[in-house]
């Protein structure tokens, strides 16, 4: 899957759960475990491997379409380092589900 179809998958799947990347989530927070959750299996449906390494160079971006989540520009830095990583938490809730990402 190359990046544009990998990046469509993820802001349809984003769109259809409603999944509000804007602000933070409370950890506690059993909609925000619930909004994670459907978000995962609606990529997984779309194709999106949960081991895609490209998970680890995402990042929000607010815009005139809204909060979309985009790859950065090849050889560009982040300046925020591992705080957009998110296979971090990709597997805290595939662990919190009772499952077990790929390759571990």
């Amino acid at each position: 899957m190359n990046d544009t179809r990998f990046l469509a998958a993820l802001n349809d799947a984003l769109g259809a759960c409603g999944l509000d990347l804007s602000a933070p989530a409370a950890r506690s927070d059993p909609a925000a475990v619930e909004a994670w959750a459907r978000f995962l299996s609606a990529c997984v449906e779309r194709g999106v491997s949960i081991a895609d390494p490209r998970w680890g160079r995402l990042e929000v971006r607010t815009g005139a379409e809204g909060t979309r989540l985009a790859l950065p520009a090849p050889g560009a830095r982040s300046d925020e380092g591992d705080s957009q990583d998110f296979r971090v938490g990709l597997s805290l809730l595939m662990s919190l589900l009772g499952g077990r990402p790929p390759g571990e």
